[in-house]
């Protein structure tokens, strides 16, 4: 027998006959022996618990008392969706669910004859043994999900991402495939274009050797390479982008610092930079890279012959490549730097002892605009300007100018004399040999560079001497602009002038190299006697080490301008030749040198 429990909770179903027990109005089909009294509806009636307690009922028979008729059924309520599980699954082994039952065919409502009421079949008679009712309808509840179903899901899942993996792999290869389809395409045209030149070259070499009676190698025939397969390439993940260095967060700080300090510099020959001084450290930018300190990273600051001198030490970071990968390795960073203060594009060596102060003060964390080291500054930039004014003489720049002049073009023709001289080479007397040498001209570009540097360092020279320190003053201050008076053209050339007067360095080294760039030539000095021709100092592939019997002619040249108007011109086997004309000969004359070339010559080639 079911438990009424499992059929109130709808996990069971009733026994037949009870579905619907309790929606039918179960009215008596007879008229019994016990019947209560009709009462008026607004008389006292009395308690039917009280009376059935103090009186011994008379229940009917069960086993003799017919049941109550059936209720119409009632039509079906739509199906609600129910949740798989194992109570309800009709293959489960824990299905309470009974085999459906054939539908009966619907009979004609007919009335059944009314029963009389009694307390077991009663609804409100609390010893009705009917079905209890219910008002409420128990909800399908969802049946919990076991392991076997969680793995099915699972592995549902991992079949759609592989699914999805394989189309993106095989859309990924398509591209690939296409591409190399396209390169493939292209250097097969290459090779069709390289193989009819091929045939081109061959069919030409073969009209060739048949015009020379000459039996013709068959051509070779161009064979494409095969196409190689396809492989698909293989994907490096990207490397890890490099930390930034850590003081180009106290670059940017210094630099939006409201009372920092900027004061332009330079170093070494070429260097250009600018120096930030702010509370919290100092900051040299330049046009590229940048550094920045702080104060205690500072060792020491000095100021001596015009330049300020910045000792720091800091902990730094370096990237360091190796074959798996790139590494950062920390290090401690020691330098020294030289640096001269310079004023709108003009070196002022006189201001470094003041801006070392300055430095010092905040380094000490005692630097204010109200303290010496400040008002000392300011009183020397004063004294620049000053002094300036002072020496801004048109004079100056005209002798300056006419100086400068002078001296580039005595230096322009005495110079490439200077030159010859020095590389003048005498054969020994009485060798019968001769010595050929280049000869320089004033024409020439590496002259032009020397008088150049020449005139600069004299000129400058000069003005000191006459002038002192004013010389250098207004020289300063032209390059800086501060000259304002005069036509636009003559204060541009005033300030060209002044600034190649200011380049000592630059001029000294434009000197040396033009005297070095005469070297090479000065090496191709040519001695010629009875063992032949060389050079006095050989040099590899590009010298002359010939012997006579190399020689292929020796001409007579015309050399207008020469002693006795002619020049000797040697020609060698390998198309190489030499001549007299616009060189210096030495040991000799040019008619001498062509009788005796001739004459070796000729008997060399006997």
């Amino acid at each position: 027998m079911d438990d009424p429990r499992l059929v109130a909770l709808g996990l069971v179903p009733p026994p037949p006959g009870q579905e619907k027990a309790e929606e039918s109005p179960a009215a008596p089909a007879s008229t019994p022996d016990w019947q209560p009294l009709e009462q008026s509806q607004y008389a006292p009636q009395a308690n039917p618990f009280s009376e059935a307690a103090n009186s011994i009922p008379q229940y009917p028979d069960p086993f003799t008392t017919p049941l109550p008729p059936a209720a119409p059924p009632t039509p079906a309520a739509p199906p609600q969706p129910v949740v798989p599980s194992i109570f309800n699954s009709p293959n489960s082994p824990f299905s309470f669910a009974p085999p459906a039952a054939p539908a009966a065919p619907q009979a004609a409502p007919q009335s059944a004859p009314a029963a009389a009421p009694n307390p077991f079949t009663s609804p409100n008679s609390p010893f009705s043994v009917g079905t209890a009712p219910t008002s409420f309808s128990a909800a399908p509840a969802a049946a919990p999900t076991t392991k076997i179903d969680k793995k099915a899901l699972k592995r549902a899942e991992h079949a759609v991402q592989a699914a999805k993996i394989a189309e993106e792999d095989a859309r990924k290869n398509a591209k690939l495939a296409a591409a190399q389809a396209k390169l493939d395409a292209a250097q097969a045209k290459i090779d069709e274009r390289e193989a009819k030149i091929a045939e081109r070259e061959a069919q030409k070499a073969a009209k060739r050797d048949k015009r020379g009676e000459q039996v013709a190698a068959p051509a070779p025939v161009f064979v494409p390479p095969a196409p190689k397969p396809f492989v698909p390439p293989v994907f490096v993940a990207p490397a890890e982008p490099v930390k930034p260095p850590v003081y180009l967060d106290l670059m940017n700080a210094i630099a939006k610092h409201p009372n920092v300090i900027r004061k332009d510099v330079r170093f070494g020959m070429f260097g250009r930079a600018r120096l930030e001084l702010a509370p919290i450290g100092i900051a040299l930018v330049g046009l590229r890279t940048g550094t920045a300190y702080t104060w205690s990273e500072v060792k020491d600051i000095e100021a001596g012959r015009g330049r300020l001198v910045i000792k720091t030490e800091a902990d730094r970071e370096k990237v360091v490549k190796t074959k798996e990968s790139t590494t950062t390795v920390p290090y401690v960073e020691k330098l020294t730097r030289p640096l001269v203060i310079s004023i709108d594009g003009a070196a002022e060596p006189g201001l470094a002892p003041y801006v070392a102060k300055i430095m010092q003060d905040m380094r000490a964390q005692t630097f204010n605009y109200h303290a010496t080291s400040w008002l000392e500054y300011e009183n020397a930039l004063e004294r620049v300007r000053s002094e300036f004014a002072e020496h801004d003489d048109p004079f100056v720049p005209a002798v300056a100018g006419a100086l400068f002049a002078f001296i580039f073009f005595a230096g322009l023709f005495i110079l490439p004399e200077i030159v010859n001289l020095a590389s003048d080479i005498r054969p020994p007397a009485g060798s019968g040999a001769f010595v050929v040498q280049p000869r320089y001209s004033w024409l020439d570009l590496r002259s032009f560079v020397m008088a150049v540097g020449l005139s600069a360092l004299l000129t400058r020279l000069v003005l000191r001497l006459g002038l002192g320190s004013s010389a250098v003053a207004w020289a300063r201050g032209s390059v800086r602009g501060w000259h304002t008076t005069g036509p636009r053209p003559l204060r541009i050339a005033t300030r060209e002038l002044a600034r190649i007067l200011l380049s000592t360095t630059v001029a000294a080294a434009a000197l040396f190299l033009g005297f070095a760039a005469f070297a090479p030539t000065v090496a191709s000095t040519l001695v010629i006697d009875s063992a032949g021709l060389r050079e006095v100092v050989p040099l590899p592939i590009v010298g002359i080490d010939k012997k006579w019997t190399e020689v292929t002619d020796v001409q007579r040249s015309e050399g207008p301008g020469r002693l006795e108007g002619i020049g000797v011109t040697v020609f060698f086997s390998g198309g190489r030749w030499i001549t007299t004309v616009d060189h210096d000969l030495s040991g000799g004359t040019d008619g001498q040198l062509l009788k005796v070339a001739t004459s070796l010559w000729q008997n060399a080639t006997r």
